[in-house]
């Protein structure tokens, strides 16, 4: 580090960038690092590359037990997902910069595709707590899924999300809507149980769905629930259907789709697959719940005021 005068090396607040290079939309790590040279004195930026699974919950866990203002995940939303991990219950902010394949959070609050614009604009913006979901012990900023969509998750190749981006996972739906079956299954919902032919259920902490769809469109980071469609049909008809009223909007009171919002859910079941942030987890039986207000995160100026329940003055 260069020798600062020592009341200015007092005022220094220090970041880490968690970068994975292997992300499809990475950018290079040459630009990376002048985006972090490019800040201001105050701040000390340090950059570590992932190399393994769990590489992002290690590190961003140790910044934020060496008291680091910010962590920033660079990388897809599977690497925001392990720094989430991370930091979740501590005092050390979340920053996002745009380098995966669907960005899904990045596009939801409007954080810039350039580096070092976005470290800028975050680091001059707003720090807000947010609630976290929960998947047996793993923490999910932005959605998870059981069922429908996390079969796709779990079969997609890894080859193909390179080759064809967003693409695969529009590809394999198309597959898994003619081939994956309901299945008769038991929900324990915030003290209530009952049974239903469990094709999807989906628990939203945030409103984005792979960056294209709003189903969780009135969900809210700071209300300590989690907004969960469940979709309960069989048939070819009906999914279809079904299908069709999520690109519309109009999924809310449909045949076979039940809203409710949850602070708990169970299921018992063995061997439903689940997804969180659009990494596969495993299957049930699991419980999802609500760890409220356990994490600072970085919005850029008013971009994220929708999804709380409050706004500030």
């Amino acid at each position: 580090m260069a020798w600062r005068p020592r009341n200015i090396l007092l005022s220094v607040k220090t970041a880490l960038i968690v970068y994975n290079p292997a992300a499809r939309n990475a950018p290079d790590r040459d630009r990376l690092a002048a985006a972090a040279a490019a800040l201001d004195d105050e701040w000390l930026v340090e950059l570590v590359e992932t190399a393994a699974p769990g590489d992002g919950v290690r590190r961003a866990a140790e910044a934020s037990l060496s008291g680091a203002s910010v962590v920033f995940a660079c990388g897809g939303d599977g690497t925001i997902n392990e720094v989430v991990n991370g930091l979740a219950g501590g005092n050390t902010a979340l920053g996002v910069i745009r380098g995966g394949m669907g960005d899904v959070f990045a596009k939801e609050v409007r954080i810039p595709r350039d580096p070092e614009a976005a470290l800028r604009l975050l680091l001059d913006g707003e720090r807000r707590r947010f609630d976290l979901g929960r998947a047996g012990e793993r923490y999910f900023l932005l959605m998870c899924g059981v069922g429908f969509d996390a079969g796709i998750v779990r079969r997609v190749p890894n080859a193909a999300k390179r080759r064809l981006g967003s693409a695969s996972y529009a590809l394999w739906a198309l597959r898994q809507l003619l081939g994956y079956r309901a299945r008769r299954t038991a929900l324990h919902v915030n003290g209530e149980d009952y049974e239903r032919d469990l094709f999807w259920l989906l628990l939203g902490n945030t409103r984005s769905y792979g960056g294209v769809l709003n189903i969780t469109a009135d969900a809210k980071v700071d209300d300590g629930l989690l907004d969960a469609y469940i979709f309960a049909g069989r048939g070819l008809p009906w999914r279809l259907l079904t299908l069709l009223r999520l690109a519309l909007r109009r999924q809310r009171g449909a045949r076979g789709v039940e809203f409710r919002r949850v602070n708990e859910l169970a299921i018992d079941e063995e061997g439903l697959p689940v997804q969180a942030d659009g990494e596969y987890l495993g299957e049930t039986p699991m419980r999802f719940s609500v760890a409220p207000q356990a994490l600072d995160v970085l919005l850029p100026p008013g971009a994220g005021s929708r999804l709380f329940s409050l706004t500030r003055s």
